[in-house]
């Protein structure tokens, strides 16, 4: 299985490359009032929405320090867009499939914790509003 692996809160993470839509540079981040502290803001990207999502944030990291990101990962699933901004962006790999702890390891021995769109959306959805 293939799969960005990119930085966030001192973890190596990995999502499938199924659900990468693009890697986009130089966008501008709306900010959205009232929204948990993680959700950055909104991008507007070819037309389509983006949430925009600080990825180190969201595992429990401080807020970064700037606002415009260099890089924001673009996901698209089943009529859903987010965007993640990563530490870090490693590239692309080939993966063992996951096992039961959502776990991977490259070829060269690195663990990768996967993540889904899916997970990432109800991990935001389960954070308190208003901050």
């Amino acid at each position: 299985m293939d799969c960005l692996v990119f930085e966030a809160a001192g973890k190596h993470l990995g999502i499938e490359a199924r659900y990468i839509y693009r890697i986009a540079d130089e966008t501008r981040v709306a900010p959205v009032p009232l929204l948990p502290s993680c959700h950055v803001g909104m991008i507007y990207y070819r037309g389509e929405l983006f949430d925009v999502i600080d990825a180190g944030q969201l595992l429990g990291n401080e807020a970064r320090i700037s606002t415009q990101p260099p890089y924001v990962i673009l996901l698209k699933w089943h009529q859903k867009n987010l965007g993640l901004i990563p530490e870090r962006i490693a590239g692309m790999t080939g993966v063992e499939e996951e096992n039961h702890y959502g776990m991977v390891f490259t070829k060269e021995g690195l663990a990768i914790h996967m993540m889904t769109p899916e997970n990432i959306w109800k991990r935001l959805s389960d954070l308190p509003y208003g901050h």
